[in-house]
């Protein structure tokens, strides 16, 4: 099964949906916004914050995707990773 059937399984709104949450990596202003609006369907569906730490990076570009998956936290736990992401982007920028 490919992530983006685990998605729907598991009740996600398929990425590039109408639903879907965005994010533009170039308009980091959209970051704390678009993570909001993962986590509010998230918990919506009832994901773990294993679930979240996997499925977060599906609705990313692929240059985003690939960062995201380095960081600590991916795949494991939900928390552990936002938190990487935003030091890291903080930090760089």
């Amino acid at each position: 099964m490919s992530m983006s059937m685990a998605t729907e399984v598991l009740g996600m709104p398929a990425p590039g949906s109408r639903r879907a949450p965005d994010f533009d990596s170039r308009n980091l202003e959209e970051l704390k916004e678009f993570l909001e609006e993962f986590e509010e369907l998230a918990e919506k569906f009832g994901l773990t914050t294993r679930e979240k730490a996997k499925i977060v990076v599906k609705y990313m570009d692929k240059k985003t995707k690939q960062f995201w998956k380095r960081l600590e936290g991916y795949r494991d736990d939900y928390v552990k990773l936002k938190r990487k992401i935003i030091g890291d982007y903080c930090y760089e920028h």
